[in-house]
């Protein structure tokens, strides 16, 4: 609001310069006085008030010049205040809404901190429909300023704005939120409003790991286990390290680790790993298999038998994942 009212300030100051003027110069009322200068920088066309001395003249020449520039720059910056505080944040709020409005199957962040923008730069690299969740207006400037993703500025905790962003029809979220306390009320709220969402949550300490998991958590990670973890395998064996970064980045190599589950009529129901032969046929290596309600299983026989419904894990580059989805799923 202060903002706005600088213009006017502005102009308010050429118009007290004016009537001091033309009041000691000429010698009028101040209301005569008012009224020149007013039609002087509005440039109405109106008649002088009295005759106007030599001195009154040259005075009115610089009321022109710059009160007339004062008030268009007065109303060009209202204006554009205007515009950009209401009827362009109309706008974009609507054209948000209707975003919102059409999505499914995509991914909700809660939180747009360190980590939450490292989330979200990622599903951007992977063409991942999301909705980004921050009650901070000042870490989700950069997304305003692009207008090309989905955000909602407000408390992800709150049933309201979880609706808003799709809660139902989603197909994952991540709890990001700055406290452990926040994320383990974001996940009980989550869990009331759609219990088979697939969540992932931070926690900073092991009890609110093991309160988050026991109200319904999918996965969570702790900052310093994960740094700590990885830490200690660079330190030992750092070229296995090297190899999981280069798969996660995907900048650096072009080969990529994917998981597919197994449809009806796929290629590959009811078929053997060996039978299969995708290493030699689709140039790709089933890392594991996870089947419904079992543990997952790395390197798995070749006599394992592939069925609807099994997860496969899947490494090889990205040209081979491919085909392999577009041929064998």
């Amino acid at each position: 609001m202060g903002t706005m009212w600088k213009p006017f300030a502005l102009l308010l100051l050429v118009i007290l310069i004016g009537m001091t003027g033309y009041h000691l110069i000429e010698g009028w009322p101040l209301l005569d006085c008012l009224y020149m200068t007013v039609i002087t920088i509005f440039t109405v066309g109106f008649h002088e008030v009295g005759d106007l001395s030599p001195l009154g003249r040259i005075f009115t020449i610089f009321v022109i010049f710059g009160g007339a520039g004062t008030a268009i720059f007065a109303f060009t910056k209202v204006g554009e205040i205007i515009y950009e505080g209401g009827i362009n944040r109309f706008w974009r709020r609507r054209s948000m809404e209707n975003k919102l409005k059409n999505l499914k199957n995509h991914y909700i962040i809660c939180g747009h901190g360190r980590m939450g923008r490292i989330v979200r730069e990622r599903l951007e690299e992977e063409n991942q429909p999301f909705v980004v969740i921050d009650r901070n207006e000042e870490k989700l400037e950069d997304l305003k300023e692009r207008n090309v993703c989905c955000f909602i500025e407000g408390d992800a905790t709150q049933e309201e704005v979880l609706l808003e962003a799709g809660i139902k029809t989603a197909k994952g979220l991540v709890a990001l939120l700055p406290t452990d306390p926040d994320n383990l009320y974001l996940v009980m709220t989550v869990k009331l409003l759609n219990p088979s969402l697939f969540v992932i949550a931070r926690a900073m300490t092991d009890e609110a790991e093991k309160k988050i998991l026991q109200i319904g958590a999918s996965f969570v990670v702790s900052p310093y286990t994960v740094s700590g973890l990885r830490i200690a395998q660079a330190l030992i064996r750092p070229t296995v390290v090297d190899f999981v970064d280069l798969i996660i980045r995907r900048k650096e190599l072009s080969l990529f680790m994917e998981e597919f589950v197994v449809k009806r009529h796929a290629r590959i129901d009811n078929q053997t790993l060996k039978t299969c032969d995708l290493r030699r046929e689709a140039n790709v290596i089933v890392v594991a298999i996870k089947k419904p309600g079992e543990e997952i299983v790395f390197n798995p026989s070749p006599d394992v038998q592939i069925e609807m419904g099994d997860t496969l894990l899947v490494l090889g580059y990205k040209d081979a994942i491919t085909q392999f989805e577009k041929n064998y799923l």
